[in-house]
């Protein structure tokens, strides 16, 4: 079994937030782990997971979440990094938790890993060219 991850948002309806639907995602062979999650009964939820598991298992838990009236976004980047604006400070590499962005010891560029990145944005807040944005805010 070749065994990939994929990150994904979900909104939860109200009628849904108080549900235990993500558990439902082992019986389809997947595991995964919580990256950030805002869930209040009764209002609507949001919570980014990263899924892992084959391709098929995958797709068929995301076919569930949405069968269950749950808006499910699958991020192939979570951030934009606009090269032309960076002024390689390194201020974003010292908030990121997982080491998505780091610092070349060669070049001093700014290097980023989706693999690595765990979406918390932090380093959105902490560029002071305001050269890296949220996918979603920008493109979507």
């Amino acid at each position: 079994m070749n065994e990939t991850s994929k990150k994904i948002g979900l909104k939860f309806p109200p009628e849904k937030a108080n549900k235990p639907v993500v558990t439902e995602l082992v019986g389809f062979g997947l595991s995964f782990n919580i990256l950030r999650a805002y869930i209040t009964p009764g209002k609507t939820g949001h919570l980014i997971l990263e899924l892992m598991g084959s391709e098929s298992a995958i797709k068929r838990g995301i076919d569930f979440l949405e069968r269950e009236g749950i808006i499910v976004t699958v991020f192939t980047e979570s951030v934009l990094h606009y090269q032309d604006k960076c002024i390689h400070c390194g201020a974003c590499t010292a908030v990121c938790p997982s080491g998505a962005l780091v610092m070349n010891p060669v070049t001093w560029e700014l290097e980023f890993s989706m693999d690595k990145c765990v979406l918390c944005g932090y380093c959105i807040r902490a560029c002071p060219a305001r050269a890296i944005k949220n996918f979603e805010d920008d493109v979507l």
